[in-house]
């Protein structure tokens, strides 16, 4: 019977290709592109009156591509979008407003979603794009390594955090691994976060020099200039992780997998927790949206599709494809995301994540940020000294 209906669904497809079927551009990028086909004909074996047509589009050059379809009015029906890309394209007016269509769904309803996520289609008021997928950071930590300077659990607060980073630097190279190389800001918006802070207020004021986010500023940059935490970012971070050099670090879940193939000689020996507590728990909230462009020629498809990679049962799936969390709530219930622990913690800890301010000039601000947190770990200025300086950065972008 499944046969059958799988031979039926095919011929279907054909007929409606042969009658001329509803085309529905999409670009995606990565290796969600190399993917996606898969649940493009899922789709077309539940709506034969559409033919997908996914292109793929490297990262590096996606950017320039988009802003060149939108300049020559040469764009795809539905889009993945970075986080951080909502805001500059959207302000060009380059996206459709998708609160009429949400009004009348079923599937897309912002209660569905996790409010961080959903918070990155929001620009200037207007749901712009819908939560595709979803990644935050959480805390991977050595529990053998912890146990022996006094540690049953993992660090729970921020001064667990640092007493547990110092005992560890005492016994070892280093207790604690924060730097990257670039988006540093990745790492430290967590601390500020979780301490009331962020870069400017509902007003657009911008609020770096204030208490909450000098504390922590201080707070993160200690760990360098104590040296608990290498500045370079270390060597290999799986070797440092099972050698011990760093038994501590922050990432998303895709590093489950990875620590599970690349150093299997820790198993057991390792564990995944959520963000040290301040006053919240903060973590960071990245992914992507789909989007559809206002020069769409087929809107109306571009939503369906939406809509059905926005139904649990294919968020689920499309898990399964490649790894990516379900940025609806309802997908995390499934036993496919339960089963595994360490994913678990990934899917509570989403209930307290959250995007970098969504305004065009993010990206100029983020550079900036890196910027002056590299002054400060370097103990070239003060946190209170290179806050204040990217308090007149920004404020000089923002003009």
């Amino acid at each position: 019977m499944k046969r059958l209906v799988g031979v039926l669904s095919i011929f279907l497809i054909l007929v409606a290709s042969t009658f001329g079927a509803t085309k529905i551009t999409v670009w995606a990028m990565g290796e969600e592109a190399k993917s996606l086909d898969k649940l493009a004909q899922l789709f077309m074996q539940e709506y034969p009156e559409y033919e997908v047509n996914v292109q793929a589009i490297p990262w590096a050059n996606a950017y320039d591509k988009i802003l060149t379809g939108i300049a020559g009015r040469q764009v795809p029906d539905v889009a993945q979008m970075g986080t951080t890309w909502m805001a500059p394209f959207g302000s060009m007016g380059a996206f459709e407003d998708l609160t009429p269509y949400i009004q009348k769904s079923e599937i897309v309803k912002p209660e569905n979603f996790f409010e961080g996520a959903w918070q990155t289609g929001t620009v200037d008021g207007n749901q712009l794009g819908i939560p595709w997928y979803v990644d935050t950071r959480a805390l991977y930590y050595r529990t053998d390594l912890l146990s022996e300077v006094g540690y049953d659990h993992a660090p729970q607060n921020w001064d667990e955090l640092y007493d547990a980073a110092k005992k560890l630097t005492e016994k070892g190279k280093y207790g604690i691994t924060l730097y990257q190389p670039q988006d540093n800001y990745q790492v430290l918006m967590p601390f500020v976060w979780q301490n009331g802070g962020d870069i400017v207020d509902s007003n657009g004021k911008v609020i770096v020099d204030q208490p909450e986010f000098v504390e922590a500023f201080a707070y993160y940059t200690r760990f360098f200039t104590e040296k608990l935490a290498p500045i370079g970012g270390g060597g290999n971070l799986f070797q440092d992780f099972a050698s011990g050099d760093t038994p501590m670090f922050f990432s998303g879940p895709w590093m489950v997998t990875m620590i599970r193939d690349q150093v299997p000689q820790i198993k057991g020996k390792w564990d995944v927790a959520l963000m040290p507590q301040k006053k919240t728990r903060t973590s960071f909230m990245g992914g992507s949206d789909l989007v559809i462009f206002r020069d769409s020629k087929n809107k109306e498809g571009a939503w369906k599709f939406i809509e059905f990679l926005s139904r649990p049962d294919i968020q689920v799936k499309w898990y399964q494809i490649v790894s990516a969390l379900p940025s609806v709530q309802a997908a995390w219930d499934d036993p496919i995301l339960q089963q595994d622990p360490m994913i678990k913690v990934f899917g509570e800890q989403l209930n307290d994540a959250k995007a970098p301010v969504n305004i065009p000039q993010f990206q100029e601000i983020s550079v900036s940020m890196d910027r002056r947190v590299e002054e400060a770990i370097y103990g070239r200025k003060t946190p209170e000294q290179a806050a204040k300086d990217l308090k007149n950065d920004i404020e000089k972008i923002l003009r």
